[in-house]
């Protein structure tokens, strides 16, 4: 039967279609049904859909509190550059004490469905920057800065003041609404999560909501909140400030319970606390709203009426320099400013003392400047639209800003701010004051800033162009500062200080104590313990009274009969008596069992020492084994075990001596040096040989060339140690060590004891090192000068020279020795075979050569043999007779008849001038020189020259 039917069912047909309620989208089958009256839905497709639910903890309260709310049916597409190459950045460690709290709010982000686990590849990764809250809780953020460069913006405009105010025509009655958390209450869509994963100790999380900190997140926000409140009347909103208006107190109701049903239809929640109904006057934008019109807060224009005068002629110039800038809007400027320019025109140096000039007429000058500064017209009009700048600047005392818009019409002075710096502030090196001016300046105009699409940060500090850049590595102050503007979209400009308007601001505003800008412990992030409660008397009293043990021992005192659970006070017994309920031994209270943490944690304030805590609670109280309750306490306090000395050494254990040498080796690098370079040192444990090589790269790549090289001369040892040196425990050099049957050794981290030869043979090249600084010499040949004595002196513990231990023979160096190196016993073995071997390799080559026995005489002329040709008929020996000046067997020293120029030669290159022939070629110039050839006679070429060329 069809639902409301009476009638027998017949289904007419089927048919399958997709489905969709709100953003759940299933495929379903249709039945046709014949005499039914309404559609229904069934159970299975329901469930899918996720609009039946079935199970026991369905309305239970946990479940319901979880999660959570989320605007309904809406899931945000963040546009993604896909051209911006993805960055996966590194984890950032994290105080240890703040690890517990993070991870609890890990855990409850997860629980309420904001974030959840990453478990696949993620081409994005941001770090995590924990923020301290003043409540003790901990804020997460996301270091967005290089994620935001792929995300495209929504371009969708932010409401301006010029298009807000005549919605409000005629509002006398004012409600504000807050929303709570509202970029968490937007679900992002599944296929752009993956640009808000962070990384944590805990692994990978990824944002499933719009989070703080994406440069998109004010646009979307905006125009999904203006969509929703688009059917409601008398409702203005920017971003997640919304504000009900009515002419009367029935409309103003009638709206605000209209605007609210919405929200509650669209699951929107509201912060209840921030939430302000039915007023005559709120706060909006930077603007008092109120039944008689609109007008700047106060907090904007008190900055000038709060100057004080000015006590140096610096201060005079920086006033004037703000006065000139609107000069335009104050009517007679020159004659107004002239009694303040007579004490510049003293000529008085920027710090000089002006009281003795400051009289009635500056004073009254200097309060009708202040107030023509702090009523000017133009005041508080502001448009988003136009070109905004914001210049800020730090001076000894305090912080200045001035918002600033230009238009077709000039600049126009938006709104001022100050704020004096506290005692700790003003310790600040001068960056970091300037740096707090930016970031100050930047919050403080945050409800005219925030959202915009670009704006300029002026400042008179150059440095701070690149240290609020994406790329730079500030301090950690610095750097918590820039992640709170992560939201802006801002550009750090340079100005000079001259044109700094808002260096007035800084110097002249009051001096006061003020307290901390970072006043939620933004900047130092210190974990501590509660501070433990004074122990009262009363309470004493009344934990004594309660205490078992107190009582037990009372009834001993005064019956002598001790329980067994007391024995321990029975000792003391002539000591322990009884004063209003509390007992004492001596003039020291007896502390109740209960008690005693508390007392011992008011006793380890300050965190003192085991002997000092003792010291301390003897004088005042007293329980058995107080002393050993007191050092456990010591012992426990993990700050104190932080911050204590090392265990002392285990004992000393000495190496075995190796059983040859290079079987054992150590290695390790010294350096950077000035230059660039490093030492690559290399050390053998058994005769303390040591090879040192300077390397300009010390990559596993370049090492594993280095002791390839040492390995091809030294051959390879059976062992390597050397420290964790990321060289040595790369992949590639523990392949090479593998490769070469090398059992690979790695001493202790931060424990270079246990590579204890290396480490002093670097201690002794880093001293020669410093003598050739000292010296200005060449450090590489005083190196190798330091080797050459090292090798060749004997070591203190051996008694022999490494040299000698390693070679089996002493090195030969420039202190004379009674056994001389070249005089030693021949090996007779060795030297008859090299003979052997040498004589008959000589027979062998001098028959295979045809060699013969050619003798030249002193004074003999002969031709040298053409070394170089110019062409192919140069002669193959110059025609120019040379004269021997010397011979030794085939060493010929000859003399150029013609230059004098003396030549070595062997005599291979060289041919006799002898006969006819002889007399021809001093005549002629031209013979061959050989006794058998006359072909230049017949006028043809010479057969020596036609064979040289057939070879």
């Amino acid at each position: 039967m069809a639902y409301g039917s009476k009638e027998p069912l017949k289904v007419l047909g089927s048919f399958e279609a997709l489905i969709a309620i709100g953003p759940e989208k299933q495929p379903a089958k249709f039945y046709v049904i014949k005499n039914g009256t309404r559609s229904l839905l069934g159970k299975e497709t329901a469930k899918k859909l996720n609009v039946l639910k079935i199970g026991v903890s369905i309305n239970s309260l946990h479940s319901q509190s979880d999660t959570f709310p989320k605007f309904k049916d809406i899931q945000l597409d963040i546009a993604i550059d896909k051209s911006v190459t993805p960055i996966c950045q590194p984890y950032r460690r994290v105080p240890i004490p703040l690890e517990s709290k993070i991870n609890s709010k890990i855990d409850e982000l997860v629980k309420r469905d904001i974030i959840e686990p990453v478990n696949k590849a993620t081409t994005w990764v941001s770090p995590l920057v924990p923020i301290l809250k003043k409540d003790g809780d901990v804020r997460l953020c996301v270091d967005m800065r290089c994620a935001n460069k792929a995300i495209m913006r929504e371009n969708h405009p932010l409401p301006t003041m010029t298009q807000l105010l005549p919605k409000l025509k005629k509002a006398r009655i004012f409600s504000k609404l807050d929303i709570r958390e509202a970029f968490h209450q937007v679900e992002i869509s599944e296929d752009c999560r993956d640009i808000t994963t962070f990384i944590t100790s805990k692994g990978l999380f990824r944002y499933k909501r719009l989070m703080f900190g994406i440069s998109c997140a004010p646009e979307h926000f905006q125009k999904i909140l203006e969509r929703m409140l688009l059917p409601c009347e008398g409702v203005i909103n920017f971003i997640d400030d919304i504000v009900v208006f009515g002419s009367n107190e029935e409309e103003h109701n009638a709206r605000l319970e209209n605007v609210l049903q919405v929200l509650k239809h669209n699951n929107v929640q509201l912060n209840e606390k921030k939430c302000i109904f039915n007023r005559s006057k709120i706060d909006f934008l930077g603007h008092e709203l109120s039944s008689e019109g609109i007008k700047p807060l106060d907090k904007y224009i008190k900055s000038i009426a709060s100057f004080r005068e000015p006590q140096n002629v610096e201060e005079i110039q920086s006033f004037l320099g703000l006065v000139n800038y609107i000069g335009k809007w104050i009517p007679n400027l020159a004659t107004v400013t002239e009694p303040i320019r007579e004490i510049l025109r003293q000529k008085l140096p920027k710090h000089a003392d002006i009281t003795k000039f400051w009289k009635k007429e500056q004073a009254l000058a200097f309060t009708e400047l202040k107030s023509s500064l702090s009523n000017l017209h133009t005041l508080g009009f502001y448009d988003p639209h136009d070109k905004t700048q914001v210049i800020a600047d730090a001076s000894p005392v305090g912080l200045g800003a001035v918002l600033i818009q230009y238009d077709t019409h000039g600049p126009r002075i938006i709104a001022y701010g100050h704020k004096s710096l506290s005692d700790v502030e003003k310790r600040y090196c001068q960056t970091e004051k300037e740096a707090l001016a930016l970031v100050w300046a930047i919050e403080h105009f945050s409800m005219y800033l925030y959202g915009l699409q670009e704006f300029d940060l002026v400042t008179d500090h150059k440095p701070l162009e690149v240290i609020f850049g994406p790329r730079s590595k500030p301090c950690a102050r610095i750097e918590r500062w820039v992640l709170r503007l992560q939201s802006y979209n801002y550009k750090v400009v340079h100005c000079s200080g001259k044109n700094n308007i808002a260096d007035s601001l800084s110097r002249l505003c009051s001096i006061q104590n003020s307290h901390p800008y970072d006043d939620d412990h933004h900047v130092n992030q210190i974990v501590q313990a509660a501070r433990p409660l004074a122990v009262s008397m009363e309470n004493i009293i009344i934990k004594s009274q309660e205490d078992e043990e107190t009582q037990l021992v009372k009834v001993g005192l005064s019956d002598n009969s001790w329980d067994p659970k007391v024995n321990h006070y029975k000792l003391f017994k002539h000591e322990l008596w009884v004063h209003d309920d509390v007992l004492l031994r001596g003039n020291k209270i007896v502390i109740p069992v209960e008690l005693r943490k508390q007392v011992l944690a008011s006793a380890h304030e300050g965190h003192p020492g085991i002997v000092a805590m003792k010291g301390r609670l003897r004088t005042k109280v007293w329980w058995p084994k107080i002393d050993k309750d007191a050092e456990n306490m010591v012992k426990s306090c993990k700050s104190c075990i932080l911050v204590s000395g090392p265990n002392p050494p285990v004992p000393m254990k000495r190496r075995e001596l190796p059983s040859q040498p290079w079987v054992d080796i150590a290695v390790d690098f010294l350096g950077p040096l000035p230059s660039g370079h490093y030492v690559f040192v290399v050390v053998d444990y058994y005769s303390r040989y040591k090879e040192v090589k300077v390397m300009k790269s010390i990559t596993s790549q370049e090492t594993v060339g280095v002791l390839k090289e040492i390995f091809s001369r030294l051959g390879i040892p059976v062992s390597l140690t050397s420290d964790n040196g990321r060289q040595f425990i790369s992949e590639e050099f523990k392949s090479f060590c593998s490769e070469l049957g090398i059992k690979l050794y790695h001493s202790i981290p931060y424990w270079p004891q246990q590579n204890g030869e290396v480490e002093r043979q670097n201690r002794d090249i880093i001293k020669r090192l410093k003598i050739s600084q000292c010296q200005r010499s060449d450090w590489k040949d005083d190196l190798l000068r330091y080797l050459m004595m090292y090798n060749s002196t004997p070591h203190s513990t051996t008694g022999k020279t490494p040299s000698e231990l390693f070679f089996n023979r002493q090195f030969r160096d420039k202190i004379p020795s009674v056994v001389d190196v070249e005089s030693r016993q021949i090996n007779l073995e060795v030297h008859d075979r090299d003979k052997i071997m040498k004589d008959k390799g000589k027979h062998r080559e001098d028959r295979k050569r045809k060699a013969k026995d050619n003798h030249i005489n002193i004074g003999e002329k002969v031709y040298i043999k053409n070394m170089i040709k110019e062409n192919k008929l140069t002669p193959n020996f110059n025609p120019i007779p040379h004269t021997v000046i010397s011979a030794n067997g085939g060493d010929v020293n000859i003399r150029n008849d013609e230059t004098g120029q003396e030549l070595r030669r062997n005599i291979i290159h060289l041919k006799k001038v002898e006969g006819q022939w002889k007399i021809q070629s001093e005549r002629e110039g031209r013979e061959c020189g050989d006794e058998d050839c006359r072909n230049f006679e017949n006028g043809n070429s010479c057969s020596s020259e036609i064979e040289s060329e057939e070879e």
